[in-house]
């Protein structure tokens, strides 16, 4: 496009910018610029870091995070390499920090390109907000241009038709996020992107806008501002505040809890998204309650607490966790996620005595499996709920009678001077965290035996584990690095737990066909300095994929990388940023972990090219696909 085509389309916004008052939140009511709303806005919202790409329909609102008020609070701009990574990230920042991840693109050709990464968060409730910079307003509002097919945009089929100037926001509106708008009217867009950021935390999913070029300059009210200084997850769902729904709820909980003997938690996936892992874990702590993790909901428990007895998933877990499973007469299922993955295929079964109640965000289900009755109380949210049930449970009333309940722990063998397999990074990997470290896992054959590891106190694990998009983990991994730098240490629930002079470690798992669909963001490793440790698991293609089907097929195979190159490559020209090394057999391995893991230096990268058998899978993924095989 020449610089006379940008010309018609935005306004100058450096003349703007110039010409603006000065910039920054104050207690005085004045109109503001809206591109400076949006990023004070976000800033307050909890994303200090905004990833993307710029297009010529976003770059008048993008020279607004260079704002002297939003630079001074921390405000970045992370440039990736592509859209899709870009969403990745904001994913990954979302994962770790809590708060949204945001996302910045163009019309058409970025945002279609973010889709698939939106699409993930939207299914594993992610709370990402896409803002995409759109073309001028005059494109929808003014007769003369309604039948232009301005450049990205998707022309009719039938060339004597107008085109549809909104058919992006169409595909994505009530189908890949929980609100979306379209901003056409400057006079309530602050109120509109308010409304989507308070959706975004209300569902723990994402959020779209849609913001015309020539808004960025138009002046608003920055009132809102002033009057709601901060969105979050607690003002969002005021979990204090005590509603007739909520004590409702809660009492039959107690009720309940009170009336059962072997009464049992399982923490699934939601705990981690709606921030309620120091609130049930204070419940598992005063009522000594068994307590179990779902796949999803992997890092949520404190696994060192005697009553945690590890990961239950349905058949796959095998008949002896079954067992124990079935002697509970009470399930407290918090945060649900009902997908094959997370159930064994829908294997789950409880005791047909049992009682289970399901809390959300959504309601509270209580259902009586021996009558087959069920009840709701839709009003009620599981975050205040359990605030209520911690505040009001009276230990004297409790009569918990458990059986014995010693899982057996496997013994896995780890011959040193064998060449590495996933049966010995089983014994390996788990020796390898220290408390408070942070776990990013690829989607691929390694990610199905993590749930079964035991982890050190106050981890944090952040893996795909239902969308299983491959690829996802490796970007994610920036958005997770930016996120512990924006707020360090702040997903560790027990802050004594940790030593308080240690810096937690991120660690990448990641898989080498995976790794080949966004292996760009390593640029960004490099660019932005996110130390971490990297283990590239080098199994020669895609081993979870030869699992199911066509082991020999080119299909499965990949081109080979030199993997301890590729940081170089990709802008560490003097090797000063990383360290990187191949191992193969299992001595390697260990010498080499204790040596990562006794670092107290977070200042580079080290990355391990690990070779692997072709065909090697952990007996979990093995597991599972008999059974997906069996339904």
């Amino acid at each position: 496009m020449s610089p006379v085509q940008i010309d018609e389309l935005s306004i100058s916004a450096e003349t703007t910018r110039n010409e603006s008052p000065v910039h920054g939140q104050s207690s005085v009511v004045k109109d503001i610029p809206f591109g400076q709303y949006v990023f004070e806005r976000v800033l307050n919202s909890g994303a200090k870091s905004i990833f993307g790409v710029p297009g010529d329909f976003n770059l008048p609102l993008l020279e607004y995070m260079y704002e002297e008020s939003s630079v001074e609070k921390g405000l970045q701009w992370i440039g990736t390499c592509n859209e899709l990574n870009a969403a990745y990230a904001a994913d990954g920042y979302s994962r770790y920090t809590g708060k949204i991840g945001c996302v910045i693109t163009t019309y058409g050709v970025g945002e279609l390109s973010a889709l698939n990464g939106v699409a993930g968060a939207f299914a594993e409730d992610v709370k990402v907000l896409h803002i995409v910079g759109v073309s001028p307003s005059k494109f929808r509002e003014n007769d003369e241009y309604l039948s232009h097919n301005i450049h990205h945009l998707i022309p009719d089929m039938n060339c004597d038709k107008s085109p549809n100037h909104q058919v992006y926001f169409d595909m994505v509106k009530d189908r890949v996020c929980c609100s979306s708008a379209f901003l056409d009217d400057i006079s309530t867009a602050t109120d509109e992107i308010d409304q989507v950021i308070v959706d975004i935390y209300k569902n723990s999913k994402p959020g779209y806008v849609f913001i015309p070029v020539d808004f960025a300059d138009k002046l608003v009210s920055n009132k809102n501002l002033i009057q709601t200084p901060i969105i979050s997850l607690d003002t969002v769902i005021e979990p204090n505040i005590i509603t007739d729904s909520t004590r409702k709820a809660g009492d039959k909980l107690l009720k309940w809890v009170y009336e059962s003997k072997t009464p049992a938690v399982f923490s699934d996936h939601l705990v981690d998204r709606f921030e309620l892992r120091k609130d049930l874990r204070q419940f598992i702590t005063s009522t000594q309650m068994w307590n179990f993790n779902s796949a999803m909901g992997k890092s949520t428990l404190d696994e060192h607490n005697p009553q945690y007895l590890g990961l239950y998933k349905g058949a796959e877990t095998g008949k002896e966790m079954q067992s124990i499973v079935n002697s509970s007469d009470l399930i407290l299922h918090i945060g649900p996620a009902k997908n094959e993955v997370n159930s064994g295929y829908y294997t789950m079964q409880f005791n047909e005595n049992a009682r289970v109640i399901e809390l959300s965000d959504k309601s509270i289900k209580f259902i009586e499996r021996r009558d087959e009755n069920s009840s709701s109380i839709e009003e009620a949210n599981f975050i205040p709920v359990i605030r209520y049930v911690n505040a009001h449970l009276e230990k004297s009333r409790l009569s918990m009678s458990y059986p014995p309940a010693v899982k057996t722990k496997p013994n896995y063998e780890c011959d040193r001077n064998a060449a590495v397999s996933q049966k010995s990074l089983k014994r390996i990997i788990p020796d390898y965290f220290n408390d408070g470290d942070v776990l990013v896992v690829e989607t691929g054959s390694f990610q199905f035996g993590v749930p079964s590891f035991k982890f050190a106190r106050e981890m944090k694990y952040i893996s795909q584990s239902f969308y299983l998009s491959i690829g996802m983990a490796l970007p994610a991994a920036l958005g997770v690095g930016c996120g512990m730098r924006d707020y360090p240490r702040s997903h560790i629930t027990d802050q004594s737990a940790v030593s308080e002079n240690y810096v937690p470690r991120l660690i990448l798992c990641e898989g080498d066909g995976a790794a080949q669909m966004t292996v760009q963001e390593f640029a960004s490793y490099v660019r932005y300095k996110i130390p971490m440790e990297i283990l590239v698991w080098n199994n020669n293609g895609y081993t979870v994929e030869r699992a199911i089907k066509g082991p020999t097929r080119s299909y499965n195979d990949i081109a080979p990388f030199r993997w301890t190159s590729l940081l170089n490559v990709f802008g560490d020209f003097d090797n000063s940023f990383n360290e990187s090394v191949t191992v193969e057999k299992n001595a390697e391995l260990i010498d080499l972990l204790n040596t990562w893991k006794s670092c107290e230096q977070r200042s580079n990268i080290k990355l391990a090219e690990v070779m692997l058998p072709v065909m090697d899978i952990p007996e979990e993924l093995d597991l599972m696909l008999i059974n997906s095989k069996s339904k």
